[in-house]
């Protein structure tokens, strides 16, 4: 949703992310409008071995610095290295999520909008509801009817905000 990804691997380094058509416009228009941007993002290459943490901090600083030099911004990255059915914050497990919440209290979960891409982006967002009592949840990319919001791409549903 934000990043190409890379089939059957993963953005193992700064050269190899490329931001998605729209993207860095849609999160700097996100930005305008959303008083706190937090990416959570499920890395288990580093759980497998296959790059470091330091790796992923690298590549998610990146990002976060074109966000910035865009004009925009993102207040937290959250990952979770750890492989499938090993934690409890990998989504679509809201535990990364909720303990950002518990560390920012002036944040209302209830009025806050997981956006994102796949199945376990939607059951995190789906999950914060539950916790926090009216978390919305939009999909992006969505073939198929879902029980959440959906559109074609992150700028589409920024752009629906204007």
């Amino acid at each position: 949703m934000i990043n190409r990804r890379i089939v059957d691997d993963y953005v193992r380094t700064v050269e190899q992310f490329a931001f998605l058509p729209g993207a860095l416009d849609a999160l700097v228009s996100l930005a305008r409008r959303a008083p706190k941007i937090v990416v959570v993002t499920n890395q288990q290459g580093v759980g497998r071995g296959l790059m470091r943490t330091a790796d992923v901090d690298a590549v998610n600083a990146a990002m976060t610095d074109a966000v910035v030099a865009a004009g925009g911004r993102i207040d937290a990255v959250l990952v979770c290295p750890h492989l499938a059915g090993t934690c409890r914050c990998r989504k679509p497990l809201p535990g990364l999520a909720l303990r950002w919440l518990e560390q920012h209290p002036e944040v209302d979960g209830s009025r806050s909008v997981m956006v994102g891409d796949s199945e376990t982006d939607v059951g995190m967002g789906l999950a914060l509801a539950r916790h926090t009592g009216g978390c919305a949840t939009v999909r992006i990319g969505a073939r198929s009817p879902s029980p959440t919001t959906s559109f074609p791409s992150l700028a589409e549903y920024a752009a629906s905000l204007d």
